[in-house]
C-alpha cells in the first residue's frame, strides 16, 4: 500500500471451493402428472465454509494474484445468493445503503470580495461540531467567519457576512449530482457530490470512460464521488479549478493541517452476473408439486452458475478495480488504480471479498494532480481520525458468509494509518476485536492507544432458536512488532467486559482517559469507565436513567450533556417518547458516582398531542446539527414536526394540506442546569408548497457569530440577536431548476462583461 514501508508478506486466500457437480439424468416432458416426471439430479453443494482468518493487511504480490482473488469472491457471493433462492430462503443479508445527506434550494446574488481572515473560529464564531479538536469533518455547511457556504438541492450558495448580524447573498452555482459535503481550506472550497452513472449524458466523454461502449453494456459502477474544487477568493464568482470523479460511494472526509483525506467504498458492477434464478413458465402452474419446483430451481440455479463462470472468466482486472477520472476542459483523463504491480491494494490475510475501501490523500490545490491512494479489499467501513491517526474499521465478515455458518461470530477488523505528516498516509498496523462497532464515536485514539466500544452476541441471526445474548465491551489496543513476521500489529492490551447484558450501545464518547457508554433496552444506563491505565480499563460507575441518549457531548471534566429521547411512561420509565427531544445534564465530578443533574424535554409545539405527528431533531442522530457554543454557554438544537390539516369547502369538496413547524431551540447551559432561552422559527418559509423539497422543511444547521445566531434551512437563513431574540436580517431562498441557475450565471457573466 502507498506509504507502507513495512515488508509485507504475500496474502493467502484460505479457500476451499465447493465443487458444483451435474450428475446424470434428463428432463422429461411436463404433462401435469408429476409422478411421470424424470428429474435432473443436481448436486449444487453447500455454502462454502468461510473462516474469518486474520485482520492483518497484506499487499498483493502481483496483479494476477489480485485478479484471481477478486474473481473467486465475486463468484462465491453470487453463488451463495443463488443457493438461497434454490432453498426458497428469503434472506436479506447485510446490505447497506448510502443516503445522500444533501437537500434543497437556489438564488442569485450580489458581488462581494473576501475580507482579511481576522475572525477566529472558536473565539468569534462556531464551526462544525467535530469529534476531535484539530480534525475538521466534511459537512454541507461551512464558514470562515466572513462567508457561509451551503450546498443544497444541487447548488452551492455563498452568503457574505459583512458584519455579525448581517447577511448578503453573493452567488448561486450549480453543482453536478447531489452535493453532500464540503471542505474549506482558506480560499479553496472542495464540494463533494454523488453522481449517478445514469445521469451522465451519453455525449459526455466521462460516459465512455465509465465503460458504456460496444464491448461493455453497462456502467462500471452506479455511483461516483465527485470533487469540485472552487477558488472562492471572489465570493460572487467562484471559479472551478479542478474536477475529479472517484468511482464509489462517498463515506466521509477529514482535513488535518491542510491535507484532505476522503474515504470511499465501492464494488464494480458486473453486467450479466446473476444473483437470482429465472423460473420457467410452467413453474407457477397449479399442478406442479413442490418437488418438481425444487428441481426446476436447481436446474435454473445450475444455468445461472454456469453463466456467471463464463462472464467472470472474461473479466479483466481493470473491469473490477475502481478508477479516478479527471475532467480537464472537454477531456477526461483516467487514472488507473492498479499501477505497475497492484501493491496499492491490500486485503486482510485469508480474506474473501469484492468491495474496496479507498483512502485518497489529495493535494487539490497544486497545478498537477497529485494523490496517494490506498485500497483495502474489504467491507463497508467506519472512519475515525485524530490529528495523528486515521482508523478504518470493517466487519471481518461479509453478510453472505453467515448462510450455513451459524458458528461464525461477529468480529471487527481495525486498520490504522499514520497521518502525522502532511500529505502522507502510511499504513501502521491492523488488529481485530470481537463484536460490532456502532459509529465513529465508538472509536478513539489517545496517546498511541486505540480504544473501541463493541457489542457481541448473535442479535442479527433471526433464524437461530437460541442466539448468544448481547454483551458490551471496551477494548484497548496498541501497536507492537510481531517477533515472527517482524510486522507491526495492533494488539489488544486491555479490556473490560460485562457491560449491560442483553442491551445495545446507543452512544459512546471517549474523552482523554475516560469513556462514557450509554446502553439501552428499557432503561438508559450511563457507564463511566476509567482508561488511565489502558492495560486495565475499569468500570467506575453506572447510573440508570429512563429513556435513552444518542449523542454525548463533554462540557468539562465535571459535566457531560446528552441528547436523546425520554421515556414514554414517566412513572415506569419504560418505552420512548417520540414527541419530545430530551436533553440530560450529568454531574461526573465523582467519576465513580455519576449523577443526573437535570433533564429538559423540548418540543417544537406547545401541545404535541393536538394532531401533530412525532417530532424529531436531526441532532439526535447527526452530531453536526448539535451546536454548543461555550463562550455564551448556549446550545442550539433543531426541532421539527407536522400535522395533517383538512377541510370541506361550501361545495362539499375535500381539501387537505400539511402544517409544518421548523424551529431552532436555544438553551442556556451551565454545569448546574439547563434552561430554555428562546427559539428561532423558520415555519414561515414552508407555508406554501413552492419551498418544500423532499419534505425538507427543517432547520439543518446553526452558527453562532458574535452576539447572533444564524439558522440555516432549505427555505432560507435567518439572523437572530441573542440578547433580544429579534431577527436582524434574513435571506429567503427562491426555488430554481437547474436551467434557471445556468441562466442566472450566464446573465451575471454578461453584466460583468458589459461593465468591463
Amino acid at each position: 500500500m502507498a506509504g507502507n514501508n513495512q515488508s509485507v508478506p504475500k496474502p493467502i486466500l484460505a479457500i476451499s471451493l465447493v465443487a458444483i457437480m451435474l450428475l446424470s439424468g434428463c428432463l422429461g416432458v411436463f404433462d401435469g402428472d408429476d409422478s411421470n416426471h424424470d428429474f435432473v439430479e443436481i448436486d449444487l453443494g453447500d455454502a462454502m465454509k468461510r473462516s474469518i482468518g486474520s485482520p492483518y493487511l497484506e499487499s498483493f504480490s502481483d496483479c494476477e494474484e489480485l485478479e484471481s482473488a477478486l474473481k473467486i469472491s465475486i463468484e462465491e457471493e453470487a453463488k451463495t445468493s443463488i443457493l438461497q433462492a434454490v432453498e426458497d430462503v428469503y434472506y436479506w443479508g447485510g446490505g447497506m445503503w448510502l443516503e445522500d445527506d444533501a437537500e434543497m434550494a437556489m438564488d442569485a446574488g450580489s458581488p462581494s470580495t473576501s475580507a482579511p481572515a481576522t475572525r477566529q473560529e472558536g473565539v468569534d464564531y462556531s464551526g462544525t461540531n467535530n469529534q476531535e479538536q484539530g480534525v475538521d469533518e466534511a459537512d454541507f455547511v461551512k464558514t470562515d467567519g466572513y462567508h457561509i457556504y451551503f450546498v443544497d438541492n444541487g447548488v452551492l450558495h455563498i452568503m457574505d457576512i459583512p458584519e455579525f448580524g448581517e447577511i448578503e447573498h453573493a452567488s448561486t452555482t450549480s453543482i453536478q449530482g447531489s452535493p453532500v459535503a464540503m471542505m474549506l481550506n482558506e480560499e479553496s472550497l472542495v464540494v463533494i457530490s454523488t453522481v449517478s452513472s445514469w445521469n451522465i449524458d451519453s455525449q459526455d466523454p466521462l460516459s465512455t470512460a465509465m465503460g458504456w461502449g460496444e464491448d461493455w453494456y453497462g456502467w462500471r459502477t452506479s455511483t461516483l464521488t465527485k470533487f469540485t474544487v472552487y477558488d472562492v477568493s471572489n465570493s460572487s464568482s467562484p471559479e472551478v479549478s479542478r474536477e475529479l470523479y472517484i468511482e464509489g460511494y462517498y463515506m466521509t472526509a477529514r482535513e488535518v493541517a491542510g491535507t484532505v483525506r476522503t474515504v470511499t467504498h465501492t464494488w464494480m458492477d458486473i453486467p450479466g452476473l446473476q444473483t437470482w434464478i429465472t423460473y420457467p413458465e410452467e413453474y407457477w402452474d397449479s399442478g406442479v408439486d413442490d418437488d418438481v419446483r425444487l428441481n426446476m430451481r436447481e436446474i435454473a440455479a445450475q444455468e445461472a452458475i454456469d453463466n456467471n463462470q463464463k462472464i467472470i472468466e472474461q473479466l479483466s482486472l481493470e473491469d473490477m478495480l475502481p478508477q479516478v477520472h479527471e475532467r480537464v476542459g472537454s477531456q477526461i483523463i483516467t487514472h488507473h488504480m492498479d499501477g505497475d504491480d497492484c501493491s496499492d491494494f491490500a486485503a486482510p490475510e485469508e480474506s474473501l471479498n469484492r468491495g474496496y475501501t479507498s483512502i485518497f490523500t489529495l493535494d487539490l490545490i497544486s497545478e498537477e494532480l497529485e494523490f496517494e491512494a490506498d485500497h483495502i479489499v474489504g467491507n463497508w467501513p467506519l472512519v475515525y481520525s485524530s490529528q495523528d491517526t486515521l482508523i478504518i474499521t470493517e466487519n471481518a465478515w461479509d453478510w453472505w458468509w453467515f448462510w450455513g455458518n451459524d458458528n461464525l461470530d461477529e468480529a471487527t477488523n481495525i486498520h490504522t494509518f499514520d497521518i502525522s505528516q502532511p500529505g502522507e498516509t502510511a499504513y501502521a498496523g491492523s488488529g481485530r476485536v470481537d463484536g460490532t462497532i456502532l459509529d465513529q464515536f465508538s472509536i478513539s485514539e489517545h496517546e498511541g492507544v486505540v480504544r473501541v466500544a463493541t457489542t457481541t452476541g448473535q442479535w442479527g441471526r433471526w433464524w437461530m432458536a437460541n442466539p448468544e445474548p448481547m454483551e458490551n465491551h471496551v477494548i484497548t489496543l496498541s501497536h507492537a512488532t510481531d517477533p515472527q513476521s517482524e510486522n507491526v500489529r495492533l494488539l489488544e492490551i486491555g479490556r473490560v467486559d460485562g457491560i449491560a447484558y442483553n442491551e445495545t450501545i446507543w452512544s459512546a464518547r471517549f474523552v482523554e482517559d475516560r469513556a462514557y457508554i450509554v446502553t439501552f433496552e428499557n432503561m438508559d444506563p450511563l457507564w463511566t469507565i476509567d482508561l488511565s491505565d489502558p492495560t486495565n480499563p475499569t468500570i467506575m460507575g453506572e447510573l440508570e436513567v429512563p429513556g435513552v441518549s444518542t449523542y454525548i457531548h463533554p462540557l468539562s471534566d465535571d459535566a457531560i450533556l446528552t441528547i436523546g429521547l425520554g421515556p414514554a411512561d414517566e412513572e415506569t420509565g419504560l418505552g420512548l417518547d417520540w414527541s419530545h427531544t430530551r436533553l440530560s445534564l450529568f454531574n461526573v465530578s465523582n467519576f465513580s458516582d455519576p449523577q443526573l443533574s437535570q433533564t429538559l424535554s423540548l418540543s417544537p409545539v406547545a401541545d404535541p398531542n393536538n394532531g401533530w405527528s412525532w417530532a424529531w431533531s436531526e441532532a439526535t442522530w447527526e452530531h453536526k446539527a448539535f451546536q454548543y457554543w461555550a463562550p455564551k454557554g448556549m446550545l442550539a438544537v433543531p426541532l421539527n414536526t407536522y400535522r395533517y390539516d383538512y377541510y370541506y369547502d361550501e361545495a362539499g369538496k375535500y381539501h387537505y394540506d400539511y402544517d409544518w413547524v421548523s424551529k431552532l431551540m436555544i438553551v442556556n447551559v451551565t454545569e448546574d442546569g439547563l434552561e430554555l432561552y428562546g427559539e428561532v422559527n423558520h415555519s414561515q418559509f414552508y407555508e406554501t408548497d413552492e419551498n418544500r423539497w423532499w419534505n425538507s422543511y427543517n432547520i439543518r444547521r446553526s452558527i453562532f457569530m458574535g452576539d447572533y445566531i444564524y439558522a440555516i434551512s432549505h427555505g432560507g437563513i435567518t439572523v437572530t440577536n441573542l440578547d433580544t431574540l429579534e431577527e436582524s436580517d434574513s435571506h429567503q431562498f427562491v426555488e430554481y431548476n437547474q436551467e434557471q441557475v445556468f441562466e442566472t450565471s450566464e446573465s451575471s457573466e454578461q453584466e460583468d462583461n458589459a461593465e468591463d
